[in-house]
């Protein structure tokens, strides 16, 4: 499962577009455009247009890091960077429409990016490569579409 993957991506985007203005959450607090805006913002964190602040240790960016980008899923409740949370400093959303469209662009560009294009680091796990950036892509992705029950 990696964002690398035009089979993935496709699936991904079927279910973005299963989601609607009132779509609830099955848990979390965020609302449909608030998860999308996320998704987005984590996408440009990978990118390095969004530089999170680095909580990242060891044990963070050696164990848990391999843990859940090959075997665990994202854990429900699992913490998002200030700067990706839409209830911080996250992008807000304007409408769910306009946030699916930019998203669905956005995964649909992950096929044309390079090793040299993720320039971020991500807040726990420090550095990633293009791989393990597609790969835990696709999982916050998928969990929060699972979160929004598509």
């Amino acid at each position: 499962m990696n964002l690398f993957n035009p089979t993935k991506r496709a699936e991904l985007i079927v279910r973005l577009n299963r989601l609607t203005p009132d779509s609830k959450a099955l848990w979390g607090k965020m609302s449909v455009g608030e998860m999308l805006c996320h998704c987005l913002d984590g996408n440009k964190m990978a990118l390095g247009e969004i530089p999170p602040t680095d909580k990242s240790n060891f044990f963070t960016r050696s164990l848990v890091k391999y843990l859940v980008v090959y075997i665990i899923p994202i854990p429900k409740g699992a913490p998002a960077a200030p700067e990706i949370n839409p209830h911080k400093k996250g992008s807000k959303p304007t409408s769910v429409e306009k946030e699916r469209l930019l998203l669905i662009d956005d995964i649909n560009n992950f096929a044309n990016l390079t090793a040299e294009d993720f320039k971020g680091r991500h807040h726990i796990f420090g550095r990633l490569t293009a791989n393990q950036w597609g790969k835990l892509g696709y999982k916050h992705l998928d969990h929060h579409l699972k979160q929004f029950g598509v």
